[in-house]
């Protein structure tokens, strides 16, 4: 057990310096469709909350490409390339603001109750009180 702790400890050492280093730096995220379907994607979204906790800002920017195949697929659509791309035209576009949108709300009510999730929880709130 001692062993354990001394390695837990060590490792806390060694992430002090990246942590002060990165403290305020904006990150840039991106999460495409398949990650945010993955099973470990509250994982990744604990992940992502444990990194605001420790004063890093964050922009989250991510992709919808299954969520809007699956979503053309449901209502009988036939996606459109060009030189494969993706053609969005007039009849599909509300599809994939559909699809995108509810991807934002999901992303958005999960990153809500990440830090909530994390071992530093509460303390973020209190951070910003001093």
């Amino acid at each position: 057990m001692k062993e354990h702790s001394t390695e837990l400890v060590q490792g806390f050492r060694h992430s002090v310096h990246y942590i002060n280093a990165h403290r305020g730096k904006t990150f840039v995220i991106m999460l495409g469709g398949e990650a945010i379907e993955h099973e470990n994607f509250a994982n990744i979204v604990n992940d992502i909350g444990l990194l605001h906790s420790l004063g890093i800002k964050l922009l989250v920017v991510y992709g919808a490409r299954p969520q809007i195949d699956a979503s053309l697929t449901t209502h009988h659509f036939e996606p459109r390339y060009h030189k494969h791309t993706r053609v969005t035209d007039s009849n599909t576009l509300d599809l994939v603001k559909q699809a995108a949108g509810m991807l934002q709300l999901d992303i958005t009510a999960r990153l809500s109750m990440s830090l909530n999730n994390t071992p530093l929880q509460g303390h973020a709130h209190q951070r910003g009180k001093r």
